[in-house]
C-alpha cells in the first residue's frame, strides 16, 4: 500500500484488465511481482473507487468496501458545527473526513499502520490538512467532537459498549451503525438518524451529546423526516382493506418506522398491521417518502387467478414487489410468463392477513 502512494497509475492500464497475461507482462517491465500484484488488486477496483469518491483514491478493497460513500459524507458534514475540531475514531481510509466544511479540522486514529498511510495519503491528494495517527481509538482521552466507525461484517469492533464509553469523553459526536443495529440498544436522549437512497437504508448513525435529542430521524438526503421516539413508540395506524391506491414508504422510513407517523399525518393506513404497505382513497398532491400506484385489480395468489388477471390487463412487463410473502421475484415473473404489452407493478404480500395478489400501475 506504501508502494502505490507513490505510483502515478495510468489509465492505459485499466482496458488491460480484461487480458491478465498482456496486463502483467506490461507491468513486469517496470514493478516486481509483489508490486504488480499491489497494482492489479488496485485497478480491479478503480472504477469503483472513482464512482463511489470521485477522485483516485488510495484503498485496498476491505477500506474501500467500509468507507463512508460521498454523497453521505457530504450529507452528514453539514451536522458539524463550524470550525469543529474532529477526532476521526477508527478512520479507515478517511471516507468521514474528505469532505468536512471549511474550517473544521479532523485528526484520525486507527489501530492499523495502513489505514494511516491511507488516510493521510488521501488527504495529501485531495490537498487537505486533516491528518492521523496510529493510536486505538479507546485510548483517546477526549476533546470537542468525535465520529466512529465500528461498523463490520462481523460486527461491531470495538464493541458498543466500548462506542458509549468514548462517546463520554466528548461535548458530541457520532457514531457509524449498520442499518438493522437495535434501537433499544441506543441511548433515550441520543438521536437515531438513518440514511439512505430511494433504493437502500444504507447508514445508522447515533447522535450523541449536544447532536442528541431523543429523535429518530430519516433522509434521503433530498429529505428529511424526524419525530420524537416516545411520540413515535405510540403511534399505530388503523389496518384495513386496500383502497384505491397502495403506497411503498422509503426504506429509510420502513427501517425508522417513520412511515407510521408520516402516514397517519397524510390520512394513510395500512393494509396489513404487520407490513409496511399503505393505502388511501384519494392521493395527496405532495406524498414525500412514499411511491404511489393506482390499484387496477386484486386476486388472491392463485397462479390460474393471477395469470388471468394479468391477460386481462394486457399485462406484459411486470416489477414484482413482495411483502410478507415469500417469493423469488424473478423465478416468479417466468413462471406467469405474461405475454402482454404493458408495463405494470405486481404485488405479492398481505391484506388483513390474507395473502393478495395486486395489479397497479405508477400513480
Amino acid at each position: 500500500m506504501e508502494f502505490l502512494s507513490h505510483v502515478e497509475i495510468p489509465s492505459e492500464y485499466l482496458p488491460l484488465l480484461a487480458d491478465p497475461l498482456k496486463l502483467s507482462e506490461k507491468l513486469s517491465k517496470k514493478f516486481t511481482a509483489q508490486e504488480r500484484h499491489a497494482l492489479i488488486h488496485y485497478l480491479e477496483i478503480l472504477p469503483k473507487i472513482r464512482e463511489k469518491f470521485g477522485a483516485d483514491l488510495i484503498c485496498d478493497r476491505l477500506a474501500y468496501e467500509q468507507a463512508t460513500a460521498k454523497d453521505i459524507s457530504e450529507y452528514k458534514a453539514q451536522l458539524w458545527p463550524s470550525g469543529a475540531k474532529i477526532a476521526d475514531l477508527c478512520c479507515g481510509m478517511g471516507g468521514d473526513s474528505f469532505w468536512l466544511p471549511t474550517g473544521a479540522l479532523a485528526t484520525g486514529a486507527d489501530i492499523a499502520p495502513e489505514r494511516v498511510l491511507m488516510f493521510n495519503e488521501n488527504m495529501r491528494r485531495l490537498g487537505l490538512l486533516h491528518r492521523a495517527v496510529l493510536q486505538n481509538a479507546l485510548e483517546i482521552t477526549g476533546g470537542d467532537f468525535f465520529c466512529i466507525d465500528p461498523a463490520r461484517r462481523g460486527g461491531l469492533s470495538p464493541d458498543f459498549e466500548s462506542v458509549l464509553e468514548v462517546s463520554k469523553k466528548f461535548c458530541g459526536g457520532m457514531a457509524k451503525l449498520p442499518p438493522a443495529f437495535p434501537e433499544n440498544s441506543i441511548p433515550e436522549k441520543s438521536d437515531v438518524f438513518y440514511l439512505g437512497n430511494a433504493t437502500d437504508c444504507r447508514e445508522c448513525l447515533m447522535l450523541s451529546g449536544i447532536f442528541g435529542k431523543g429523535l429518530i430521524r430519516a433522509s434521503t438526503i433530498c429529505n428529511e423526516w424526524q419525530c420524537e421516539k416516545n411520540e413515535l413508540q405510540s403511534i399505530s395506524l388503523e389496518a384495513k382493506k386496500a383502497g384505491d391506491f397502495i403506497l411503498e414508504p422509503n426504506p429509510v422510513l420502513v427501517r425508522s418506522h417513520l412511515f407510521l407517523s408520516e402516514a397517519k399525518k397524510l390520512g394513510f393506513w395500512q393494509i396489513d398491521s404487520t407490513l409496511a404497505y399503505v393505502s388511501c382513497e384519494n392521493l395527496p398532491q405532495k406524498h414525500s417518502g412514499f411511491a404511489a400506484y393506482r390499484i387496477i385489480e386484486q386476486s388472491s395468489l392463485s397462479t390460474n387467478n393471477v395469470k388471468a388477471m394479468l391477460k386481462k390487463h394486457n399485462a406484459g412487463k411486470i416489477t414484482l414487489k413482495k411483502r410478507g410473502v415469500e417469493v423469488v421475484p424473478e423465478a416468479e415473473i417466468r413462471r406467469l410468463a405474461p405475454k402482454g404489452e404493458k408495463e405494470c407493478i405486481l404485488f405479492y404480500t398481505r391484506i388483513l392477513g390474507e395473502k393478495r395478489a395486486i395489479l397497479a400501475e405508477l400513480a
